[in-house]
């Protein structure tokens, strides 16, 4: 279940960075993929397959010991920028030029980070910082590193990518999170003009408490959302489970579609390990009782979206 929300995460954060790409499109791909059917990928999701990608590997490398380093950033941004790189884009090391951020309000000047000569010691003190766990409420130390990471702004391109990953990675480290199930990113997409505003304050006017309760808001925000969505997907489960308790194709698709929200008929006949015909049969019930919907509009080669757990995935936040 956590891939959905591990999927909203990187959806949410490629949109900050202005890439337009719905759920839909993101499962397709992969499935799609499992056939080599995909066909061209677009700029914009790929950023999106990046994120999701870059977010599995940091997580795999928390859970298997590797503790947050400048060489695990490094890669994670290799592979963030993987197919979407901008020419004179540094891929999977820091930056070597100066750089200025154009800021978001009209009139207002750009934001200079450090000189290029000036932050890998800068960096080298962060992963220290990080590695020491801090000396603040681990949220509050989130919301400084964040900021530090932000406002060093390593990357020639990709920062608010990395270091929205690097959030998720810190609270795993911490031990806030087994799996990926926070996607922060939704709250800072949501608030992006203060999100930026709330740090830039930190820069110009040291106003940090601003920017610390702005955090650790949409921390507590998301977390909320979270355990919302979670609750509402494991009770839709549950339901299917009573509704559907037989073993015949039609009602263990309809208590797979958990694991499987989007799918083919091939999809079908290789999980079941049934015909064809079987695979059709089982889809046209599961159907015809509103649990599914064909989104092609095609005769062949159709596919099909779980419609209750994409409403669950795709509704805006409880307010």
């Amino acid at each position: 279940m956590y891939t959905s929300l591990l999927r909203l995460e990187a959806v949410e954060t490629a949109e900050i960075e202005g890439a337009d790409v719905e759920m839909d499109e993101v499962y397709a791909y992969h499935t799609r993929s499992k056939s080599g059917t995909t066909g061209s990928v677009s700029r914009d999701l790929q950023q999106v397959l990046n994120a999701e990608q870059a977010l599995r590997d940091g997580f795999d490398a928390i859970t298997s010991g590797e503790p947050i380093s400048i060489p695990l950033l490094k890669s994670l941004h290799e592979t963030l920028l993987g197919g979407v790189r901008n020419e004179g884009d540094t891929v999977g090391e820091w930056r070597d030029t100066d750089v200025h951020i154009p800021s978001l309000r009209g009139g207002q000047p750009p934001f200079v980070p450090p000189p290029a000569n000036t932050f890998p010691e800068l960096m080298d003190s962060l992963e220290a910082y990080i590695q020491m766990g801090g000396e603040y409420h681990p949220l509050v130390d989130l919301a400084i590193t964040h900021y530090q990471f932000e406002t060093i702004h390593p990357c020639s391109d990709g920062n608010g990518r990395l270091g929205r990953i690097l959030i998720v990675l810190q609270l795993h480290a911490a031990g806030y999170l087994s799996d990926p199930y926070l996607y922060p990113s939704a709250y800072f997409n949501r608030n992006k003009q203060e999100y930026v505003e709330r740090m830039r304050a930190v820069s110009e006017e040291g106003n940090w408490r601003d920017w610390i309760a702005f955090f650790v808001e949409g921390i507590e925000e998301q977390a909320r959302d979270s355990y919302e969505r979670t609750f509402e997907l494991v009770e839709l489960r549950r339901a299917y489970e009573t509704q559907y308790p037989d073993q015949k194709t039609s009602h263990k698709l309809a208590r797979t579609l958990f694991e499987l929200p989007y799918f083919t008929a091939t999809d079908v006949t290789e999980r079941f390990d049934v015909s064809r015909q079987t695979a059709y049969n089982a889809i046209e019930e599961v159907e015809a009782n509103g649990l599914v919907v064909e989104v092609t509009g095609q005769q062949r080669n159709r596919e099909y979206k779980a419609v209750d757990i994409f409403d669950i995935l795709e509704r805006g936040p409880h307010r």
